[in-house]
């Protein structure tokens, strides 16, 4: 029982980190005049610790939400409802598109750090495109918490 409580709030605690780095850029990074110098530090200052960070919780997530899963399985004596497990594949898909921005960020993250470093190209497009999408994982992780506390009530 202990180890399922603490599979349980690693689970939990990874997917606030991810969700809670990637609100906290975007707070930071809007309380800057756009496209000034401090902006530009702060995000290529930033932006590469969020990204290692978030690897994390990517990868932690699936394997304490199949623990979880497991676990959950092994204490029910009947099938889960339609209900659990239409939830469940639904963050299954969340934290696909989840990694899928991840992986994105850490493509833009890239490319910004490239523009403004070599002064070539738009550094400016791409450090939108990593606002844009630590925005959109922001929300679909902060679905993701919503619907797994939904979950913890069945």
């Amino acid at each position: 029982m202990v180890i399922r409580s603490v599979v349980l709030w690693i689970h939990v605690l990874c997917g606030v980190v991810w969700v809670g780095t990637c609100a906290s850029f975007l707070l930071a990074i809007s309380a800057l005049t756009t496209e000034s110098a401090e902006w530009r530090e702060f995000a290529m200052r930033t932006a590469p610790r969020i990204n290692r960070i978030n690897i994390v919780p990517a990868l932690v997530v699936p394997m304490t939400g199949a623990g979880n899963l497991f676990s959950a399985a092994l204490m029910r004596k009947t099938p889960f409802p339609p209900a659990f497990v239409g939830i469940v594949a639904i963050k299954v898909v969340l934290f696909f598109i989840m990694g899928v921005m991840l992986a994105a960020a850490f493509a833009a993250e890239r490319s910004m750090r490239e523009s403004f470093a070599d002064g070539i190209g738009d550094g400016v497009a791409a450090l939108r495109r990593l606002v844009r999408l630590y925005g959109t994982i922001a929300a679909l992780g902060t679905v993701a918490l919503g619907l797994g506390l939904w979950l913890a009530g069945t």
